[in-house]
């Protein structure tokens, strides 16, 4: 790993953003639609991060600092983040965040299952080798120097058609429409999805964590 690549991902797991890996832009754009692609050279390096749990003390820290709360607590502590281990970094091309609308908008699932961080799995959800479903997919960070040899693609480290797969039906077929809203109405269901999944048991998210992403109530000690 090149000093830059080091410096860059050291600062982002300090702060919490501790899953990281690497690809070359053409392998991950060779798989998506055009409006999806990275900018850069086939072979520039791209980084792709992420975080388990351990994302979460720092995010309360950073909402109590703030003045007053903001609007999206983690997608602005996760650009803060970046921008502060970016800074100054002269092969900086660009960093795209999984919550940008497009014409940024990434496949970032698709970006952590090439760059072998995550497995992809037919339930859509994006199954680490330890933390499974527990992990989010944060941002890409492209840069201009080589990127390493291509990674062997993660082998399916659990079997969703006797776990996950039956409860993704159910949820389906519950939901007249799939968006942030249905999710929200029926989250019950939705979290029994990830809970099946036999890997990465022991990295479930805390409760408060889990109810902030899935239904955005704010935990009561970002405030105390």
């Amino acid at each position: 790993m090149s000093q830059v690549v080091e410096r860059i991902v050291s600062s982002c797991a300090a702060a919490g953003l501790d899953l990281n890996a690497t690809s070359s832009v053409g392998s991950y754009n060779a798989v998506v639609d055009r409006p999806f692609h990275l900018p850069g050279a086939d072979d520039s390096l791209t980084i792709v991060v992420g975080n388990t749990r351990a994302i979460w003390p720092h995010i309360g820290e950073f909402v109590r600092a703030q003045p007053s709360p903001p609007p999206d607590p983690v997608d602005t502590y996760v650009e803060s983040v970046i921008r502060s281990a970016t800074s100054g970094c002269t092969e900086l091309i660009d960093v795209r965040y999984a919550h940008e609308s497009p014409p940024r908008r990434i496949a970032i699932q698709r970006l952590a299952h090439v760059a072998g961080l995550a497995w992809l799995s037919p339930s859509h959800l994006c199954i680490h080798p330890t933390f499974g479903p527990w992990i989010a997919l944060r941002a890409a960070i492209v840069l201009d120097m080589p990127a390493p040899p291509a990674r062997q693609p993660l082998a399916a480290p659990c079997d969703c058609a006797s776990a996950c797969a039956p409860l993704l039906a159910e949820a389906l077929a519950a939901a007249e429409r799939v968006d942030s809203a249905s999710v929200r109405s029926s989250w019950r269901r939705w979290l029994a999805m990830r809970d099946a999944c036999p890997v990465g048991r022991r990295h479930r998210y805390d409760d408060d964590q889990i109810e902030y992403h899935y239904i955005g109530t704010t935990p009561s000690d970002w405030t105390s």
